[in-house]
């Protein structure tokens, strides 16, 4: 007979609760990621701490069946062993249990094995008795500064005192105050105490459901971990974080490797059916289906590859910060989900969605019921190939802004003029662009006060622009070129001619801007729109 569910929450002293990992009845499971946060989080956690702020509740689960809680015994850098006994399991806190368990505990006076270089960069962390403050210290310390692996018990803290401190301080008064700003954090750490929420005689997916419900009023609900651990496949291993993970590594060679995690989850979602979702509260839903791990790998991972591999060669998104709209990630995603091999015309025909959605603000301006109408056309015609549907007549698809008075790689109407000049470049140029391995566009105004309209500026450009043009002192970058082309004068000048330099009046920046701009507004015309002037 199964045992009833049980749900209780306490308050743990900070010592106990590091007491409960050290012995090994507190685990990680499979599902959960690796330890994410960087240097910053790890200082705040303890300011929090060191002035009696809340940290927020741990959630700890001990499952039914104890199968369900496979074990990654690895908690920050330490490994902790298993008691066998009465183990828990971190459904939500591993960042915060990670740091406090790292930091705190004595490397000395532990038996635990441990990967000093992942210490080192996280978790040497020192408490600043003069500033009272924390920080991480490459070289000796002073002596007022102690490592915080020696203030959670008091044989460590005195005996590192003796050492440094007594020895290296002559003068008593400042001793004395040294050792009482010391004191009073030691106490803070030994009265500070921790909300732990504990579910116990759960499946996996009921711990998810009460986590959800539970932190639906108050702290947001992980989507990460959520669907994480409801779609965690005991028998083969498959763990969402880790392919997310995976994947975006793979975008690196795209440099798409920071693309929004949200953008990748929502590619997930639109894998299962013909929507396109804005949210992600139907996420939970798809991974408990028995198909989840299939559909991810065997379709939504190899489709964003080849979507990312599609903007980057055929469209020239150089990098993730030229991508207008995030979303349009999703439809590529798809049109390669149903397309493995697509043709030449269906390529074609993709591009010219890409620019025309990208010209006239469609994401922007259009509404979710226009996006979600959209999206069905879109299916449509991969389906079908049948493009005869009147959605991108409407008025939102012909009317496209007008050239931008201010260059801002933040605004899409900035992005979309860097890429059509990027790509007039390629056009043009291609066979002096072997290495295409483009990282941002630099835009810099020659006078930042007066900055006309045309001072946008691709690496490649400028290294070509400095060495043809004698008032170079003009531009300013903070990029460097990532195009190795050899000096070579036509070459440079063809790149210039390329991205609408006037060589015979090359400093004229001004001309280059009415250049650029009634070529793109020719480029916009042939997407069949008007520019709204």
């Amino acid at each position: 007979m199964a045992q009833r569910l049980s749900i209780r929450t306490s308050n743990r002293t900070l010592t106990s609760l590091l007491q409960y990992i050290k012995q090994g009845s507190i685990q990680v499971p499979k599902f959960q990621r690796g330890f994410i946060w960087e240097r910053d989080n790890v200082k705040k956690l303890f300011d929090s701490i060191n002035k009696g702020y809340p940290v927020g509740t741990i959630f700890l689960w001990k499952p039914e069946d104890k199968s369900d809680g496979v074990k990654e015994s690895k908690l920050g850098a330490y490994t902790i062993p298993s008691n066998g006994q009465q183990e828990y399991y971190v459904l939500d806190g591993y960042q915060r249990l990670s740091t406090l368990f790292n930091c705190l505990i004595n490397q000395e006076t532990s038996d635990l094995a441990f990967e000093l270089n992942d210490w080192n960069k996280y978790f040497n962390l020192y408490y600043d008795a003069n500033l009272n403050e924390f920080l991480y210290i490459s070289k000796k310390p002073e002596y007022y500064q102690f490592p915080l692996q020696v203030m959670l018990v008091a044989s460590d803290f005195r005996k590192y005192s003796r050492e440094h401190l007594e020895k290296e301080c002559s003068d008593e008064k400042e001793l004395e105050r040294i050792l009482n700003n010391a004191d009073s954090f030691c106490s803070r750490l030994l009265d500070y105490t921790i909300t732990c929420t504990e579910i116990e005689n759960a499946n996996i997916s009921q711990a998810a459901d009460i986590f959800s419900r539970i932190n639906k009023e108050g702290t947001k609900v992980s989507i990460d971990w959520m669907i994480h651990a409801l779609s965690y496949d005991k028998a083969s291993g498959f763990n969402l974080a880790d392919t997310t993970d995976e994947l975006l590594e793979s975008l690196q060679q795209y440099h798409f490797e920071d693309i929004s995690r949200n953008t990748i989850f929502r590619c997930f979602q639109s894998s299962f059916d013909d929507k396109i979702y804005f949210d992600q509260n139907k996420i939970e839903k798809l991974a408990r289906q028995d198909n989840f791990r299939d559909v991810i790998v065997n379709q939504s991972v190899p489709a964003i590859k080849n979507a990312v591999r599609f903007l980057f060669e055929d469209l020239h998104v150089l990098d993730r910060k030229l991508l207008p709209y995030n979303i349009q990630l999703v439809f590529c995603m798809e049109f390669f989900r149903r397309l493995e091999s697509p043709s030449e015309e269906q390529k074609q025909w993709l591009k010219h969605w890409f620019w025309k959605t990208t010209y006239t603000n469609f994401f922007t301006n259009g509404s979710l019921a226009n996006q979600r109408d959209e999206y069905k056309r879109f299916i449509k015609y991969l389906d079908t190939g049948n493009d005869s549907s009147d959605s991108l007549s409407d008025s939102m698809f012909r009317t496209a802004s007008p050239f931008p008075k201010e260059l801002n790689m933040r605004g899409v109407r900035s992005c979309a003029l860097a890429l059509y000049v990027i790509n007039q470049i390629f056009e043009k140029c291609s066979d002096l662009l072997n290495a295409p391995v483009f990282r941002q566009t630099s835009i810099m105004p020659y006078n930042p006060i007066h900055a006309p309209q045309c001072t946008l500026f691709t690496d490649f450009e400028l290294k070509a622009y400095n060495r043809l043009s004698s008032q170079s002192e003009w531009i300013y970058s903070t990029n460097q070129s990532l195009f190795a082309i050899e000096y070579n004068r036509e070459h440079d000048e063809r790149l210039l001619s390329a991205s609408f330099f006037e060589l015979s009046d090359l400093c004229n920046l001004e001309k280059r801007g009415s250049k650029m701009k009634d070529a793109e507004q020719k480029f916009i015309e042939n997407l069949g729109c008007t520019i709204d002037e």
